[in-house]
């Protein structure tokens, strides 16, 4: 049963399902949703599974969740549900055996996995699964797709491609702004050119990824995008902003989200980078007006 989860997504459930329709009609909203697949449960385990998707003009993008069991797309899937495109898998949680026409694959998580929709496939999950997967059409990319196996925890174009779908599914977003980056990381990960959308969207994710740490300086995000200080300088000027500037008010931002949770003041300055607490405090107020004590009592009243 499709339900409606916030505004823009839907979210599936087997559960919501008679045990004898759980299986078709996961295939049928796969079908509608993302590709067509033949599903086959482990012998004598129930499939249950769980799928949020979100549908935009261009792109197709879910988090889906499922007890072992194993996938298909044969030739009567395609000829039935043609997808006219490729589709990628983000491996978060279990691992998947993938059988194609060019050999086979182990999809570890942390690791990402591009295979033509038209082209068989089949993918086996023993343990479950949770993963993120994008569907997008061939007209975005130039030649072939070929299948391939990609760790998109090292690279920060791949990072900052999760860390935007992810963040898509949580809720309503700037989903035109998704879909516009979204294109951008996919396309430079395949091979394409490099865009500044992509590039400001990558380095923000590094700075992301690693706002614990005091060392955060232009320089590692230069090199974790393949930049030179010079051309992130500029890039960032182009948004508005120097790198410190990107920086501190990611630091902020995320002390300010941390608030809420029962977390000494000292642990939230030292989990988001700052040298001290007095230095948070200091830095805290400039931006927001207010202590972070003061502004914990407001958030939490």
């Amino acid at each position: 049963m499709a339900l409606v989860h916030p505004p823009g997504l839907t979210r599936f459930r087997t559960h919501d399902l008679p045990g004898s329709r759980r299986l078709a009609g996961w295939e049928e909203h796969n079908a509608r949703a993302l590709v067509g697949l033949r599903v086959e449960p482990r012998a004598g385990r129930p499939f249950d599974g769980t799928e949020v998707n979100l549908s935009l003009p261009r792109l197709h993008v879910a988090r889906v969740s499922g007890s072992p069991h194993a996938v298909e797309r044969d030739v009567r899937q395609i000829a039935e549900h043609p997808a006219d495109g490729l589709v990628v898998y983000f491996m978060l949680a279990g691992q998947s055996h993938v059988r194609h026409r060019g050999g086979h694959e182990l999809v570890a998580p942390g690791q990402a996995l591009v295979l033509d929709a038209d082209q068989p496939f089949r993918r086996e999950f023993g343990e479950g699964l949770t993963e993120l997967v994008l569907k997008a059409p061939r007209s975005l990319l130039r030649g072939t797709v070929k299948p391939q196996v990609f760790n998109f925890q090292d690279d920060a174009h791949a990072r900052a491609l999760v860390v935007a779908l992810q963040g898509a599914l949580r809720g309503p977003a700037d989903w035109d702004g998704l879909e516009h980056t979204a294109t951008d990381l996919l396309g430079t990960l395949l091979g394409g050119a490099r865009t500044t959308t992509g590039d400001l969207a990558a380095a923000h994710a590094f700075i992301a990824a690693h706002l614990h740490e005091q060392e955060l300086c232009a320089q590692r995000i230069a090199a974790a995008i393949g930049y030179s200080d010079r051309h992130l300088s500029r890039l960032f000027a182009k948004s508005g902003q120097s790198v410190p500037q990107a920086i501190l008010n990611a630091r902020l931002d995320a002390a300010r989200r941390l608030l809420v949770e029962p977390v000494a003041l000292a642990e939230v300055a030292a989990r988001t980078g700052f040298v001290s607490q007095a230095h948070f405090s200091r830095t805290y107020r400039a931006r927001f007006g207010v202590t972070p004590r003061q502004d914990r009592a407001a958030l939490r009243s």
